[in-house]
């Protein structure tokens, strides 16, 4: 299990830790799991640093990513944004930033499109009442961070004080929770969402052992079975 575990549902600056999928693989015996660093790479598999030899066939890459926030500092000639995404009077930047733990803690879950849907909001009201809100937005009561090391609980922080201090920024993401969750209970609501759900653990079960159904005494246990009591 991830280290990180119970305390945090994954690491900083990670995405998930792991799915479904890992779970049930290993349940299996489809898949083992064995962490350290390549010292090097030979014919028929890679030596870790450990002394320990993994034999394979394929080996890849996965060691993440590289920022864009230079295209946003080479078009902008700005360094620096506010936790309200501000860049300047005006002048917001909205992109994907560090998933750290407190994304996963807000009103629009981990969903950038919800975030954006928020925050564009908050832009009109910007250029609505400049004067009221301006300060808060992009003036001396908010913090500015350097676009690399933007994180998702900086603007959620953010967002929690304009709602707590607006009324109308309230009032926008009040309307924009009571949306998704109609739209929610109206596309797939807890109960359709477990039988739905339940049918994708068994059919994972079945691709991983070939397409060949597997009894459920032999499954992973389902965990989920109260989900619909949980809404």
């Amino acid at each position: 299990l991830p280290e990180c575990w119970p305390k945090q549902v994954k690491h900083d600056g990670h995405t998930i830790s792991v799915s479904d999928i890992w779970f049930v693989a290993h349940h299996m015996k489809k898949l083992s799991t064995m962490t350290g660093l390549i010292k090097h790479i030979e014919k028929d598999g890679v030596m870790l640093c450990s002394g320990d030899f993994v034999p394979c066939d394929v080996v890849v890459g996965c060691i993440g990513f590289e920022r864009s926030n230079f295209l946003c500092e080479s078009l902008t000639g700005r360094c620096e944004v506010k936790t309200t995404n501000y860049l300047d009077q005006h002048m917001m930047y909205l992109a994907d930033a560090e998933i750290d733990e407190g994304a996963f803690n807000s009103f629009f879950g981990s969903s950038v499109l919800e975030y954006g849907k928020f925050f564009t909001n908050v832009f009109v009201e910007g250029l609505l009442r400049p004067n009221i809100l301006g300060e808060r937005l992009w003036g001396c009561d908010t913090v500015s961070v350097p676009i690399s090391q933007r994180k998702w609980n900086q603007y959620i922080a953010s967002a929690m004080k304009l709602i707590e201090t607006d009324d109308q920024i309230a009032l926008h993401a009040q309307q924009q929770v009571d949306a998704r969750t109609k739209h929610f209970w109206r596309t797939l609501p807890p109960t359709s969402f477990l039988a739905v759900n339940r049918k994708e653990w068994e059919e994972l079960h079945e691709r991983l052992n070939g397409g060949v159904p597997v009894p459920k005494e032999q499954q992973l246990p389902y965990f989920f079975e109260e989900i619909p009591a949980w809404c």
